[in-house]
């Protein structure tokens, strides 16, 4: 299941809950638990969709760092006499 049908899934377990037979306790445990969820979902939907962004523009690179400096990946091996 993809971050946003979560979201709307919980969405609609919020809107219906307080119709729901439970006591007031878990109903606000349930409430409080769904919230932070969709906060926690919210902010990384968020991330990614900046990080595609980012991408997208070009303002984002590779993460890969090279050292400057001499290779030593093309010398060959050095025979001891």
């Amino acid at each position: 299941m993809s971050k946003g049908s979560t979201i709307l899934v919980l969405g609609f377990l919020l809107a219906f809950l307080p119709f729901t037979g439970f006591p007031n306790g878990i109903k606000l445990a349930f409430t409080v638990l769904f919230g932070i969820i969709v906060m926690v979902l919210g902010f990384l939907v968020r991330q990614e969709r900046l990080w595609l962004m980012r991408a997208i523009s070009g303002e984002h690179k590779t993460d890969a760092y090279t050292e400057n400096g001499p290779s030593f990946a093309n010398t060959a091996p050095v025979e001891k006499v």
